[in-house]
């Protein structure tokens, strides 16, 4: 919902139909594709299914990193609600299917990633640098290496795992 009115993402404001989207979207998806591909794979006796979550899934989100100088409190931009809920409720599906298809010789491991960096302004880049061990958000490509690994068979004792690559700002 882009109106240039930021205050909708506000919890107080945060319209239950963006609300329902996002979780269809996020959740669901991942639940249908889940369920397709997972019902295939069992088929074959074999697959591997990652699934992405967010730092966010396990810690909340810092409101600070997107404050607007100026703007009154209840104005203040925010990490909309729906963000963190579903890449929780990610990290719960992955362990729900690393259960229910574990006889079935399927894999189901999650990955939280931290942010990328993406031309960020140098406002939200100083302030979230304090928060990150590694005073940096990620590259592009710095989670290729996990990615494989999960997909791989070097992981093949893993299932229902969540690998958090967030530069140690969960740590904290």
């Amino acid at each position: 919902m882009e109106d240039g009115n930021t205050t909708w993402s506000r919890l107080e404001n945060f319209p239950l139909e963006v609300w329902d989207a996002d979780i269809r979207v996020g959740l669901t998806g991942a639940f249908l594709c889940s369920r397709l591909f997972g019902a295939e794979m069992a088929k074959r006796k074999s697959g591997v299914i990652l699934i992405v979550a967010s730092d966010l899934a396990l810690i909340a989100p810092d409101q600070r990193l997107y404050r607007v100088e100026g703007l009154p409190d209840d104005q203040q931009p925010v990490k909309p609600v729906t963000y963190s809920v579903i890449k929780a409720a990610l990290i719960g599906l992955t362990r729900y299917l690393a259960t229910y298809w574990s006889s079935g010789n399927i894999r189901v491991n999650a990955i939280s990633p931290g942010g990328v960096f993406n031309g960020q302004s140098e406002v939200f880049l100083s302030r979230l640098k304090q928060l990150i061990p590694m005073e940096r958000m990620a590259n592009p490509d710095e989670y290729q290496g996990a990615i494989l690994f999960l997909c791989s068979d070097a992981s093949s004792y893993m299932t229902g795992a969540n690998l958090v690559i967030d530069g140690g700002r969960s740590c904290l």
